[in-house]
């Protein structure tokens, strides 16, 4: 077995929907969607959203946290949230930090 990352050990357990509503309050541009925290962004080109869309992919296989993520022209749209047990979660939140360092904090589309 491999060594442990520092993510291995965050907490995984569902917020509750008063944490995850605050949390949102401090995260523009993403909403709450069918139990995923949800986000698209207009990159401007297909380039820059292929780019955008393997920057996501990088900082989602480095947390082993991985989103839904689709990249239509010049549109990417990133989906999360943890799977085991189902809901929104610590690491869910630190996957949408670095989306947001990918794709530019407070940016709706």
């Amino acid at each position: 077995m491999g060594a442990r990352r520092p993510f291995d050990r965050m907490d995984r357990t569902p917020l509750t929907y008063g944490a995850v509503a605050l949390a949102l309050c401090a995260r523009p541009g993403w909403a709450l969607v069918d139990g995923r925290l949800v986000r698209e962004h207009d990159c401007g080109s297909w380039d820059a959203a292929c780019a955008a869309a393997a920057a996501i992919a990088r900082a989602a296989e480095e947390l082993d946290h991985h989103p839904d993520l689709e990249q239509r022209h010049a549109r990417v749209r990133v989906a999360v949230r943890t799977h085991r047990p189902p809901g929104i979660s610590v690491l869910d939140l630190a996957l949408v930090d670095r989306v947001d360092a990918v794709l530019g904090a407070g940016e709706a589309a």
